[in-house]
């Protein structure tokens, strides 16, 4: 076997990047061709090229264990990876038409910074071809693009045209990683209509609600802070609160 790539490109490897996707973006690393990639494994550049396209689906158990080598991570998370298939991504061809056009790129700077001749470069823009794993890496370069990001445009449209499938992108959160709930949706909101007798304890509970929304940064104040905004609860939470920071103390 060749000497294969030790490149560690992951602490571990999200959890809906493809193992296609982790081996184009490992050749591009490399700065290498899919074909020298391949002999660095010490496994067929036809069988790679197959995979990376989705043309073949599961490698062969000695072919995997040599995957997970170069890639360096367990054999059982490259097992993992290659039930995943690529997210879906715009046609190669019109990624690099916009990010040319954003970036005032004409076919002649890239020619002359990526070293990619302009008749390639035509085919790579009127879809006739894709750029093998070293061009792809040089084009990242100029264009001033993360090479991961570039690794999926690619695989996606080449698991397309092979007539593979793609899975769409993740949905974004709903909910701000920062943002820190501290009640349900049910919490109590006074209206016009509430009895007299609660009239006097709706200014703590609309400060309460107000408190509901309060993120992560806001709640790491100093102490003092943190005692004037338990002070503002609704005295059923201020009781509440005592009554749970009292059995904490009482577990420990």
């Amino acid at each position: 076997m060749s000497e294969a790539s030790t490149a560690v490109l992951y602490d571990a490897p999200p959890a809906n990047l493809s193992l296609s996707v982790m081996l184009f973006h490992a050749a591009m690393r490399e700065e290498i061709p899919i074909s020298e990639f391949a002999e660095r494994l010490g496994i067929g550049a036809l069988s790679l090229r197959q995979f990376i396209s989705g043309q073949t689906q599961r490698p062969r158990g000695r072919t995997l264990e040599l995957i997970a080598s170069a890639l360096d991570i367990p054999v059982e998370v490259a097992r993992e990876q290659t039930a995943l298939r690529p997210t879906s991504a715009p046609r190669f061809a019109d990624w690099l038409d916009e990010r040319m056009h954003n970036g005032r790129y004409s076919r002649a700077k890239l020619t002359r910074e990526t070293r990619i001749s302009d008749g390639a470069l035509r085919n790579y823009l009127s879809g006739q071809t894709l750029p093998d794993a070293d061009q792809a890496e040089r084009l990242a370069r100029c264009l001033d693009v993360d090479s991961l990001e570039l690794a999926k445009v690619l695989v996606a449209d080449q698991t397309v045209r092979s007539g593979g499938e793609t899975i769409p992108p993740p949905e974004p959160d709903s909910l701000p990683d920062e943002t820190v709930p501290f009640a349900d949706e049910d919490s109590y909101i006074p209206d016009d209509d509430d009895d007299d007798e609660f009239a006097e304890d709706q200014p703590s509970v609309h400060r309460f609600n107000r408190i509901n929304r309060l993120t992560t940064t806001e709640i790491m104040g100093d102490e003092e802070h943190l005692l004037n905004l338990w002070r503002q609860l609704h005295p059923q939470g201020r009781r509440a609160t005592l009554i749970y920071i009292a059995g904490l103390l009482a577990e420990g």
